[in-house]
């Protein structure tokens, strides 16, 4: 996410700018050169007037006039000096009180996540498309109302049968999934109600998620919706009943780069002996002590399986020990209420950023679109003209015309107006680029052939000029769409460059014949 924000690291400062700029040693060796060059025209000052009588005399007795240049000479270059050294001593006291004001604390995360969420609506309202704009509002929305009520969303995830919708069960301590071995038992995504003390109702939300490594295309889809889901959470529970193995490995490390705040929950404690149960608790938290903390790494038995015991006669029952989820439940309460502002901030600020991204890919789809729609009004322009042109010569200096109009318009649309000569000039430098490789003579050479390959061409032979002319707008429109698109770059190869990619693009037969058939349908229907 490309989103920048007037914070700096907490503890830091803020300025105006969101930017802190130190000022430079020589701007201060230059303000207090000048206050010693005040000083040190006062004292001249001051012998100059001491003096001034006896020179003026002095010189009087030779030439009036010389005496009276000399003295205003002298006056106008001490004054200079006084004014300079004068303004350099302003300007060193200025930037001793400047140095001296307290600066500005960082915005917490809670601000900087609140203006994340103001970035994103103004993307959102540059977008077009009216139904993918309330979509991203909606969401947005959704987001903002999080931040305000300090909703919290806490997410389970983890492979298929290490037990997590028995996770919830025991969190929640009473059942509301299904558990199964099997694998892919929770198909969507499901949200519970958590209570914890301290926390209002409706501010803590469970949600199960779909197991990860399953088989098939649908394990698949599940598998990503898990991975969104948790992209989407303040607080992940990532539950395993044994050591990491890759499949769990690599999403718990890529989410905690995402900035995820992770609970390692080791389930089914229950199956383990006392000892290997510590080395594998163990050997968990070293695996993760890069992005996951040895606090945050606890034990549960969600869903004990049911044992042997024998009675007090000999008798041999079958029993189901205690749910003992207290490990998770402690952490849970313990990190929500020590970071739970930052926990909600930083996904405010993860998921507003990923808003801002696809509003900022609809806004240039839209621009692309309407880019397109200008460049195909264009192109039947320069067909209409060179058509109904009589004077040779003529149509050609009125389609550098509509070229260079094509080229403002499609820049205005990537909001990157230009002038008149500009457009002139990258128009003229486009067209002396495709008659320097050829490109004029092998559109016409092609259209001609093709033209000549069906009965329509022999009635509209006389038109060839004109759907040259408007294929060789439509290149130019998509070469000039392409540059302002990517920030007024061509790319590597330049100019020259781009336009043999974009007629190596469009200079296939079949849009070629597609091209011809729209030329007759609009020239010769009517």
């Amino acid at each position: 996410m490309n989103i920048r924000y007037n914070i700096v690291a907490r503890g830091g400062f803020r300025y105006a700018n969101g930017l802190m700029k130190p000022r430079s040693h020589n701007s201060r060796f230059a303000a207090w050169s000048g206050a010693v060059m005040a000083l040190f025209g006062l004292v001249l000052l001051g012998w100059v007037l001491s003096s001034l009588s006896e020179l003026h005399g002095r010189l009087a007795e030779v030439s009036m006039l010389l005496a009276n240049a000399v003295l205003i000479g002298l006056i106008a270059v001490l004054a200079a000096i006084l004014v300079l050294g004068l303004r350099f001593l302003w300007v060193a006291a200025r930037a001793g009180r400047l140095s001296a004001v307290v600066p500005e604390v960082a915005l917490d995360t809670t601000e900087a996540a609140g203006q994340s969420v103001a970035a994103a609506q103004r993307q959102i309202e540059l977008v077009s498309d009216e139904i993918a704009k309330q979509a991203l509002a909606e969401e947005l929305d959704a987001l903002s109302d999080d931040l305000t009520a300090k909703r919290y969303t806490i997410v389970v995830f983890g492979t298929g049968s290490a037990g997590k919708t028995s996770v919830i069960n025991a969190l929640l301590g009473n059942r509301v999934g299904v558990t199964d071995p099997r694998v892919g038992t929770t198909q969507d995504g499901v949200e519970h109600t958590y209570t914890l003390q301290g926390f209002g109702k409706d501010q803590l939300r469970l949600v199960d998620t779909p197991g990860l490594s399953e088989m098939g295309e649908g394990g698949l889809m599940r598998e990503e919706q898990a991975r969104e889901l948790a992209t989407r959470a303040d607080l992940l529970l990532f539950v395993v009943d044994q050591d990491l193995r890759d499949i769990e490995f690599k999403p718990l490390e890529s989410l905690a780069r995402l900035g995820k705040r992770s609970i390692l929950v080791f389930n089914k404690r229950d199956l383990y002996p006392p000892e290997e149960l510590r080395l594998v608790a163990n050997r968990l938290r070293e695996r993760v002590a890069d992005f996951v903390g040895s606090k945050d790494v606890v034990v549960c038995a969600a869903d004990p399986a049911v044992v042997r015991a024998r009675d007090a006669d000999g008798s041999e029952t079958m029993e189901k020990p205690e749910v003992d989820a207290s490990e998770p439940a402690q952490r849970i309460a313990a990190l929500l209420r020590k970071e739970g502002k930052d926990l909600l901030a930083n996904k405010v600020l993860l998921q507003a950023g990923q808003i801002s991204e696809k509003a900022r890919d609809l806004i240039h789809q839209g621009r692309v679109k309407e880019a397109q729609r200008l460049i195909t009004r264009f192109q039947w322009t320069t067909a209409a003209v060179m058509f109904v042109n009589p004077v040779p010569g003529l149509g050609a200096l009125a389609t550098v015309a509509i070229n260079y109009q094509m080229v403002i318009e499609i820049a205005k649309v990537f909001g990157t107006p230009i002038t008149l000569e500009a457009a002139k000039r990258m128009a003229g430098e486009l067209g002396q680029v495709m008659v320097k490789i050829g490109m004029v003579s092998a559109v016409t050479n092609i259209l001609g052939k093709a033209l000549k390959a069906s009965v329509v061409g022999y009635v509209a032979g006389g038109a060839l000029e004109a759907v040259a002319g408007a294929y060789l707008t439509r290149l130019s429109g998509e070469a000039f769409t392409d540059y302002f698109a990517h920030d007024q770059d061509w790319g590597e190869g330049g100019m020259q460059s781009a336009i043999e990619k974009r007629f190596k693009l469009q200079g296939q037969s079949k849009f070629i014949a597609t091209f011809i058939k729209e030329a007759a349908e609009r020239v010769f229907s009517r």
